[in-house]
């Protein structure tokens, strides 16, 4: 591996920096989501119920038991309770302008490094060719042996950075899926939510 690694020139040095970053990223939005997630339509039907039966409290309650982002922009709809519909759609839309940053935090990072990786290993590349023709110039001739080691280092940072790249944009899509489907479910939460607390209220 360290061979290998030391092949790639230089410029697998940058490319090292971004597959930790890449890694750690994903690692911390996989706990993220895993601590997020939660069954959209049980949460709901549950503080529905609650709502109607004991009140805005036992719902407010079973929000906070509950966990979750989702949860949480609920939880703010349930604590103005009785009052005017715009108090409570300004609550919903206050919270979920700190969550919904919580979910997408680091993405446009890993979106970074799918494109820039992907140029640092062509830029290994370049410098890879460039030593081979090197090479060549010095020898005054060609062979395997000569250009063989710039030819390794080309195609070893190639490698490198497409790899990151297709890791780091495949996690990108799929947790920028994630967030924007449980936006999704928060909109059509929300409004139903608050339907039934103006039911619930008498308004």
């Amino acid at each position: 591996m360290l061979e290998f690694f030391l092949s790639g020139g230089f410029m697998m040095w940058p490319l090292l920096a971004a597959s930790v970053l890449t890694v750690a990223i994903i690692i911390d939005k996989f706990i993220y989501f895993r601590n997020a997630e939660v069954d959209e339509e049980e949460l709901f039907v549950t503080i529905k119920d609650k709502l109607r039966s004991q009140g805005a409290e036992a719902a407010i309650a079973y929000s906070e038991e509950a966990g979750g982002p989702i949860a949480a922009i609920l939880r703010a709809g349930l604590v103005q309770s009785g009052r005017d519909r715009s108090k409570i759609e300004e609550a919903i839309e206050r919270e979920a302008l700190i969550e919904f940053p919580r979910m997408k935090k680091f993405l446009p990072a890993l979106s970074t490094i799918g494109s820039v990786s992907t140029l640092m290993g062509f830029t290994g590349t370049v410098m890879g060719m460039i030593r081979a023709f090197n090479s060549i110039a010095r020898a005054g001739t060609t062979s395997p042996s000569i250009v063989a080691g710039g030819i390794a280092e080309a195609l070893t940072t190639t490698a490198t950075g497409l790899i990151i790249a297709i890791l780091a944009l495949v996690a990108y899509h799929y947790y920028t899926h994630r967030a924007d489907r449980i936006l999704l479910e928060v909109e059509k939460a929300s409004r139903n939510l608050i339907d039934i607390m103006e039911e619930a209220s008498g308004v």
